[in-house]
Formats: C-alpha cells, structure tokens, sequence
C-alpha cells in the first residue's frame, strides 16, 4: 500500500526515527530485531493506532515491523476497499447536503 506524504506533518521522518529509536529498533508487536534490516520483512514502520497520520502523540504511536504493520492495519484497509467499492458500483453522487432550491416548491405564492 501507497502512502500520501503529504497527510503526515512536515517532521515525519523527525518524529518516526524517535518512535524507531524508543522501541530500540525492535518489533514492539513481535519482538524482531529490525536494527539491519535483512529485507522488507524485518523493515521497521511506525503505526498510528487510531489510523490518523496527523495524530503523532506517542501513545498513539508503535514501532512495528512491516507484517506486523499490515496486520494491524487489516481491518482498517478492508473498510476502506469496501466503501471504496461501493461508491464505485453507485456512481457519481450528489453532494451531501445537496443543494436545495426552496423556490421551486413555494407554494403559497401561486
């Protein structure tokens, strides 16, 4: 999965080398050692539990390694491709409140 910088503050790299460097470059979910990391599995990632990457309070913040990550994010991601499918199988929708002319249905002055 893709992540759009942009969401996170401009001290990101700041924040999650601190969250890294806390956990002693350690899986907190697992317990492995990502110090030198062998290959993507042993890659360690900073999660935000509350799935909010402008939330950087360190309570909401684990070091986690990259399958550890995804699982912990598996609930979240298949909401998401669900309500993603299904705004795609409805079609363009109407803004929501959608605009509402009050005029055309006056009535009272007829």
């Amino acid at each position: 999965m893709t992540w759009n910088r942009a969401l996170y503050p401009a001290d990101w790299e700041k924040i999650a080398l601190r969250e890294k460097e806390r956990a002693q470059w350690m899986c907190e979910g697992c317990g492995a050692d990502c110090l030198e990391p062998l290959d993507q599995r042993t890659r360690l990632t900073v999660h935000h539990r509350d799935h909010n990457p402008q939330n950087c309070h360190p309570d909401n913040l684990i070091a986690l390694c990259a399958p550890c990550h995804l699982r912990a994010d598996a609930k979240h991601h298949a909401k998401n491709a669900r309500i993603t499918r299904n705004r795609k199988m409805r079609g363009p929708t109407l803004p929501f409140p959608f605009p509402f002319d009050h005029t055309l249905f006056n009535l009272a002055s007829s």
